[in-house]
C-alpha cells in the first residue's frame, strides 16, 4: 500500500471515528434533553396537582346555604334576561375595594347551560326587570325579599368576620325575589385569591339552576310534557 493510500485510509478512518463520536454526543444530548423534558414535565405536573389540591381545599371549605327558588323562578326567565346582551348586577358592600365591581363581575360567568352573557354592574336606581343583587356581609336577618326591595339596608360591613367572606346573592325581577343563595368561605386576599372563582361558580349554579325543583322533573314550566 502506498503512502498516499495509507493517508487516505487513515483519513477515512478518522472521519468515520469522528462521525461515530458526533453521533454518540448527539445521542447523549438527546437523552439529556429528554431527561430535562421529563423533569420539567414532572415539575409542571407537580405544580398543577398542588394548585388543584389548593383549589379543591378552598372549594370544599366554601359552603352554599339557603338556596331557594320561588314560584316565579323559571330557567326561561334567566335565558330571557341573558338574551338581552348584558346581565345586570347590583353589587352592595364590595369588600375588594371601591371601583372593583366590574373586575369582580368579569370573573363571574353564567352556568354553562345558559347562553353566554357578560355580567354588567348597575345601580339601585337603574335596575329593572331581571337582575342579580350581590350583598356582601349581609345582616343575619337578610332575606331575598329585603334584598330586592331595599338592598342597601341588608348589609352591615363592619359586622363581617375578618377571616370569613359571606355573600347573599339574589335573582330579582323588579322588586320581586325569584331565587336566592348564600355563599360562605374563607376570605380571600383579593379577587385573584385561590378558590374564589370556583366558589362563585358554585353559588351561581345554586342561584340559577336549569330547572326549578318545585316543578319536578319537567324542568321549565313551558315544557310540552309538564
Amino acid at each position: 500500500m502506498t503512502n498516499s493510500a495509507r493517508i487516505t485510509t487513515f483519513a477515512a478512518g478518522a472521519c468515520f471515528l469522528k462521525t461515530c463520536l458526533d453521533l454518540l454526543r448527539l445521542e447523549k444530548l438527546n437523552q439529556l434533553l429528554k431527561s430535562r423534558k421529563r423533569l420539567r414535565l414532572i415539575e409542571n405536573c407537580s405544580s398543577l396537582v398542588a394548585a388543584l389540591l389548593l383549589l379543591s381545599q378552598v372549594a370544599c371549605t366554601a359552603t352554599i346555604t339557603g338556596e331557594d327558588q320561588y314560584a316565579f323562578y323559571d330557567p326561561d326567565l334567566v335565558q330571557y334576561v341573558a338574551s338581552r346582551g348584558d346581565f345586570p348586577v347590583l353589587v352592595i358592600a364590595n369588600p375588594f375595594g371601591a371601583g372593583s365591581d366590574e373586575a369582580l363581575l368579569a370573573g363571574m360567568h353564567l352556568p354553562g347551560f345558559y347562553p353566554p352573557a357578560p355580567f354588567k354592574a348597575t345601580t339601585a336606581q337603574a335596575r329593572e326587570d331581571g337582575h342579580l343583587v350581590l350583598v356582601f356581609n349581609p345582616i343575619h336577618a337578610a332575606t331575598g325579599h329585603g334584598i330586592c326591595t331595599a338592598p342597601a339596608t341588608q348589609t352591615a360591613p363592619a359586622a363581617g368576620a375578618a377571616n370569613t367572606l359571606r355573600l347573599h346573592a339574589t335573582f330579582c325581577y323588579g322588586r320581586d325575589v325569584v331565587s336566592e343563595a348564600v355563599l360562605e368561605m374563607p376570605r380571600p386576599t383579593g379577587l385573584d385569591g385561590p378558590g374564589l372563582g370556583v366558589a362563585l361558580s358554585q353559588l351561581l349554579s345554586a342561584l340559577l339552576p336549569f330547572r326549578n325543583r318545585d316543578h319536578g322533573d319537567c324542568g321549565s314550566t313551558s315544557g310540552g310534557f309538564c
